[in-house]
């Protein structure tokens, strides 16, 4: 009996609960859903019908905007149309939209409504990327930018990008990511030394070693070049016999190198691989550094197709 009673009066309890919920005014549960999340915000629109006509009000979506959308939207490339906040919300999370004349893209984070930007190579610090015969500039169908670089053959490659960290939003943990294809056999170039990323801001320094080249080939060609130093006589280890062994037995430990980076496929068809990251702290205006480099292998690299470097939100 005593459980039954409690079980009633807990029930009575969420009623009440619930009853002075819905009779709350529209306006105040608009304030509330804002202070929570664009995710949050969708689940909410579930409870009842105050609360989805409140999740979908003005109010609530402008709170996840960008305090400056305003201005962003007036260096769009191509006029951006939308009826109301939440409708230009998903715009933005759906897709980048051009900006500064087609040299960045801009977005929102669905979940969270933090900002990400992506650099276009064009924007980019490519060591001699104006010169002809090492890099050239190429349109294709599938980039978000009117150009990309593509390398044409050189033995010391080194890309850097910048943004200011007050573009960004606060209190946000960001990474930033080299997109990139490989073209024809362009990957064997990448396999015979890895390449060393890094992202600095202030005293913050995040660095990578990764590889853009096929696993099974770095191994392939690691295998043919140590091999090849030995018959000149610049390696006195004994050969490798098992060319599908990626476990060198006879290498000591300092000559292995970790790659705690790979890369990725992004749903647009192009390549990533993860530079570094940094937490961006509320009102700091620093600068983001990021890099791309190899420069230790001295042999010639080609076929790389670099659209740009993207700074997102990493969870």
């Amino acid at each position: 009996m005593e459980s039954d009673k409690q079980e009633n009066n807990n029930n009575n309890n969420n009623n009440a609960v619930g009853s002075d919920t819905a009779n709350l005014p529209e306006e105040c549960v608009a304030i509330m859903v804002s202070l929570t999340s664009p995710r949050d915000a969708c689940r909410l629109s579930a409870v009842s019908s105050t609360f989805r006509s409140a999740a979908e009000s003005d109010v609530v979506w402008a709170r996840f905007l960008p305090s400056d959308y305003i201005s962003l939207l007036s260096r769009a490339v191509h006029p951006v149309r939308y009826a109301s906040k939440r409708e230009l919300f998903f715009l933005l999370s759906g897709r980048h939209i051009l900006i500064d004349r087609g040299k960045m893209s801009f977005g929102l984070q669905k979940s969270s409504g933090a900002r990400c930007y992506m650099l276009s190579a064009r924007t980019l610090s490519i060591v001699w990327g104006d010169a002809p015969q090492y890099w050239r500039w190429i349109s294709l169908p599938d980039s978000r930018f009117s150009e990309v670089a593509e390398l044409i053959n050189v033995h010391w490659l080194e890309i850097r990008g910048k943004i200011q960290s007050k573009l960004l939003s606060g209190k946000t943990k960001y990474a930033a990511y080299l997109v990139y294809k490989i073209n024809g056999h362009g990957s064997r170039s990448f396999s015979f030394q890895p390449q060393e990323t890094a992202v600095i801001v202030g005293d913050h320094i995040s660095n990578h070693t990764v590889s853009l080249a096929n696993k099974d080939e770095t191994c392939r060609n690691t295998i043919m070049f140590r091999n090849f130093l030995r018959w000149r006589g610049v390696l006195t280890l004994p050969y490798i016999e098992d060319e599908d062994n990626d476990v060198f037995d006879d290498a000591d430990d300092d000559e292995t190198v970790d790659i705690a980076g790979s890369s990725h496929l992004r749903i647009d068809g192009w390549m990533e691989v993860e530079l570094g990251e940094f937490y961006n702290n509320e009102g700091e205006n620093s600068e983001v550094e990021m890099s791309f480099m190899e420069v230790k292998g001295r042999h010639w690299k080609r076929g790389l197709l670099v659209q740009g470097i993207e700074i997102r939100p990493k969870f």
